[in-house]
């Protein structure tokens, strides 16, 4: 039987690119929030600062109580893709970090 189309297990088999598309262009619906959960499962990590995606390339070079710094993936909405930052530093007052 197929899964429900607002449920997590659903939103799980979509494609990242679609989970990004939901969430920037379904804002303030439960498909989004389905689509943030997903991501998140997915070891994505929103920034509020930024308004954008951020995932650990690798493990961060530094890591204090503050924030992590390293090699990052962020999802680029204005062009559309995915980008590689260096260097990048993470506070974690920027994490949204809520339980979904």
């Amino acid at each position: 039987m197929p899964a429900r189309m607002d449920s997590l297990d659903f939103f799980m088999r979509l494609s990242t690119e679609t989970l990004f598309f939901i969430f920037y262009y379904q804002e303030g619906t439960r498909a989004q929030y389905l689509a943030a959960k997903a991501l998140k499962r997915q070891s994505w990590r929103f920034h509020t600062k930024y308004m954008m995606w951020f995932q650990r390339h690798e493990e961060p070079k530094t890591i204090t109580d503050e924030f992590e710094q390293g090699t990052y993936i962020y999802f680029d909405f204005e062009k559309w893709g995915q980008r590689k930052k260096e260097g990048f530093t993470f506070e974690y007052r920027y994490l949204e970090d809520r339980e979904l």
